[in-house]
Parts: structure tokens; sequence; C-alpha cells
């Protein structure tokens, strides 16, 4: 039998997947796997992210620190029930393109768009957050599921976040085949004690690239401008404020 690159990928995925879960499970931290496996916290990362394929004296070790077998990490999921979750969202347009216009609804948030304040969206009052674009709900889905699994993965290395802002900016082009998305670029700022920007820098750019959202935007290139910031009085979420509200703890 052999194996073609999906079939093995997959398969370093679904290990992967399964060294977050044993970690998590216990209420480890990498450091502590760390300090039982003689494997480097960085090292660990990357298996746990599919990016390296464990050795076999890494493997073995592993297994033991989480009281597994072996071959519980090797076994593929193939054929076990998984677990599906459902999203939901709903959209409403009447006439034409041109002349026409619609709402997007979730719950009780409903945001209207035309192909006016679509095509120029720097003319649409920021105050006024009853009317956006696909584009805009785009980048916000961007920087919110970058946003939460930055912190996942921060607290997973063993930093505790206070706060992760994130400005998304969607650049779309118009041609033929319509409009397409051309690049999207994150703009972030963080507060997390104790981390150096040499250990955040790889966690953040890790994110941008495999997070949900930027997974299912796998064909749009995007870039990150990720900054570590000083702890303030006031570190809860503002609505109103964009990048730039904190002082940066260090230059990059």
């Amino acid at each position: 039998m052999t194996l073609d690159e999906s079939q093995i990928d997959a398969q370093m995925q679904s290990m992967a997947a399964k060294l977050r879960t044993a970690r998590f499970e216990r209420g480890m931290r990498l450091i502590d796997v760390a300090n039982m496996t003689g494997l480097s916290e960085v090292h660990l990362y990357r298996l746990e992210q599919g990016e390296r394929a464990p050795s076999l004296r890494a493997l073995l070790v592993l297994a033991a620190a989480f009281g597994l077998e072996p071959a519980e990490l090797l076994t593929s999921d193939d054929g076990l029930p998984s677990h599906h979750t459902l999203h939901t969202g709903r959209a409403v347009w009447a006439g034409t393109e041109k002349s026409g216009s619609g709402v997007m609804i979730k719950g009780g948030v409903r945001v209207e768009y035309d192909l006016a304040h679509r095509s120029n969206p720097l003319e649409t009052p920021e105050a006024d957050a009853a009317v956006g674009s696909p584009e805009a709900l785009l980048g916000m889905a961007f920087a919110g599921c970058f946003s939460m699994a930055l912190a996942a993965d921060l607290d997973g290395a063993g930093f505790e976040p206070v706060r992760i802002e994130t400005f998304a900016r969607v650049q779309t082009e118009v041609g033929a085949s319509g409009v397409t998305p051309r690049a999207i670029e994150l703009i972030c700022e963080a507060v997390v004690p104790e981390i150096a920007d040499v250990q955040f820098q790889p966690l953040a750019e890790n994110v941008k690239r495999n997070c949900l959202v930027a997974r299912a935007l796998a064909a749009v290139p995007a870039r990150l401008d990720a900054r570590l910031m000083a702890i303030r009085e006031a570190d809860g979420p503002d609505e109103t404020s964009g990048p730039g509200t904190a002082q940066p703890r260090r230059s990059l």
C-alpha cells in the first residue's frame, strides 16, 4: 500500500489533533510536556500543529507522558463518528444588482447592503453599524477567528493574553468575472504578559495561516502585522477604537 501526500498530511493532522487533545485533557502546558519528555516547546508546538512529523523516540516519549500506547496516536480516526457543528446565516436581496438592496441576517443582527456601499465602502459612515458589505463581514470574521485562535494558542504555549484586538482590511478588485478578493491584511495588537516578541511572532503567523477562516480563504493572500502592546489599566474590548489605541511594547 502506498500513501500519497494528501493521505500523509491527513495522518499528520490527525496525530497533531490527538497530541493537542491529550495535553488539554490533562491540563498540561507545553512547558510541562517539554520537562517530561526532553523535547523543546517549539518542537512540541510544531508537532501539535502538524508542521513536523515526530521521530520514533519522540512518539514513544510523548505516548508515555500522556499514558497512551503509541498506536493510539498513530491510528486514523477514519470510520469513527465525527462531531459536526452547523452555523447558519441568511440573506435577502430584492431587485436587480444595480438598483436593488439586501440585508444579511444572523439572529437579531441585520446588516443592509447594496451596490453603492459595496463599491464605495469609504463613503459609509463608520458609526452606521446597520450598513456594510459581504467583504466587511468577511474581514470581521477573519479578525474574530484569528483573535480567538491566537488566544487559544497563547494559552496552550503557557501565556495568558489580556487583550487581543485585530483589524482587517479586505482589498477587492472588479474584473470580467465580477468582484474578486485580492488580499487581506490583519493588524493585530496584543497585550500578553511575559512573552517575548521572538516567541509571539511565530504563534501569530501560524494562526494567520491555520485558523478556520484562514483555511477557508486559502486562495486569498493574507498579510499580518502583529504587535505586542504594553499593559494598560483599561484593557476591555472597545468597539469604537481601531488599531493604534495602545502603546507598542516594542517596535517591529
